[in-house]
Parts: structure tokens; sequence; C-alpha cells
């Protein structure tokens, strides 16, 4: 577990090893009230390509690295990987992920007590609306048109940089016709 201070308070970060190799980044977020706490995945990773159960973990805040070992390997591995939450602010405030904040022009990692004036970072609401409103970006959400023939299947796929973030479908019949939400089934 790693205490972190994030811009809007103070936060715990568990570092969970699987028995399929892999580590689990987990922080713990108040709800509503702050008595109550929620835990939100924010990241899975692949730590040993054989899947070999996780045996240990070490955790340096100081080298801001955490150590997983297994029977037969051992790893290092970053806290945090801001970068891997997209290149817009709305994709690293959705991540709310305690370690990173939006600069201005990218996610970077957060440091309180700095005299960059510019950080945005929500962990507890990870609200873009309010976080990003001033984002040039925002609201550039690229759309893409693909036709089909009615009755046929289509794989759409869409992989988001944040495990908060939602993705949405929508068709259209015609032109005239308004959008409509693909339903999942």
């Amino acid at each position: 577990v790693d205490r972190v201070t994030a811009a809007d308070g103070h936060y715990d970060v568990l570092f969970i090893g699987t028995d399929v190799g892999t580590v689990l980044k987990v922080v713990s977020v108040p709800t509503e009230s702050w008595h109550r706490m929620e835990p939100l995945l924010l990241e899975e990773l692949q730590v040993f390509q054989d899947a070999s159960p996780i045996t240990s973990l070490q955790l340096s805040s100081k080298r801001q690295q955490l150590y997983a070992g297994s029977a037969t390997a051992l790893a290092q591995l970053p806290l945090h990987r801001c970068g891997a939450y997209g290149k817009a602010c709305a994709e690293c405030c959705l991540a709310r992920d305690p370690y990173c904040a939006w600069d201005g022009t990218a996610c970077t990692r957060y440091v309180p007590n700095t005299k960059r004036r510019f950080r945005r970072q929500d962990v507890r609401n990870g609200d873009p609306n309010v976080l990003c409103s001033e984002d040039p970006r925002r609201g550039s959400v690229p759309q893409k048109q693909l036709y089909g023939v009615e009755g046929s299947t289509a794989f759409l796929e869409c992989v988001p940089k944040s495990l908060q973030a939602r993705i949405l479908w929508a068709y259209q019949r015609t032109p005239e016709d308004s959008q409509r939400e693909v339903q999942a089934d």
C-alpha cells in the first residue's frame, strides 16, 4: 500500500499480485461521505509472460518503483505510467490515478507543492467536463462512419485509455434520423 498525496486529498493505492502473473493497481476512493471507501481499479499489468503467480511485492516510494517476484523471475515496474492514459485532458482525468495529473499538454507525474500552476487532477470524482472545460481539444472526439447492410453483423472495437471511460456506439439509419444508441446483447 502506498499513501499518495493528490490535489484533492490523500489516497491509498494498493498493488495486488495475482496467481496469473498480473499486478492490479487499485485506489481507495471515498464515496459521498469520506467515511465509506470504494475500490477503483486503475490498471491491470501483465508482469510475467508465463503467467507465473506473483509471490512477493516490494514497494519503494523513494524510487517510485514496485518490485514483483515469482518463483522464477523478478520484475521492476514504475508506480505510475501517466503517458499510458492518453494525450488529452479528459483521458488523463478519467483515469483518476493519484500519481498523475494533466499539465496543459500531457498526462504527467503529479508532484504536490510544485510551482506548476496548471495541474488538473480530481481523483475523487474524475469529471473531465469540469476539469477540462478550457482544453482546446475538448469535444473533439474522433468519429468514424461505417456503412452496413441491415441484418448483417459488424465487429466494433474501441479500447479506452482509462478503465473509467465509457464507450458509446450509436447508429443512424438515414441522415434525417436521429442517432440511437447501440444496445449490447
